[in-house]
């Protein structure tokens, strides 16, 4: 079962925030904790790329940019 953000770590990392934070701020620390989470399960299910299938990626985009 993917394990996901409790509403304990939402309500620490909004606690965290500092007194002035605003509501994007709070937005964007709970975004980056889901993608952090996202990218750890990726990770743990093989969901990943080598570090020559990343470039062979950006080089076949950016060549179909360039055409």
């Amino acid at each position: 079962m993917p394990q996901t953000i409790t509403k304990t770590d939402i309500v620490r990392a909004v606690s965290d925030l500092p007194d002035n934070a605003t509501l994007d701020d709070a937005f964007d620390r709970l975004f980056v904790l889901h993608k952090i989470e996202q990218g750890l399960r990726d990770g743990q299910e093989g969901n990943t790329m080598t570090q020559a299938e990343v470039e062979a990626h950006f080089r076949k985009r950016r060549s179909q940019r360039q055409a």
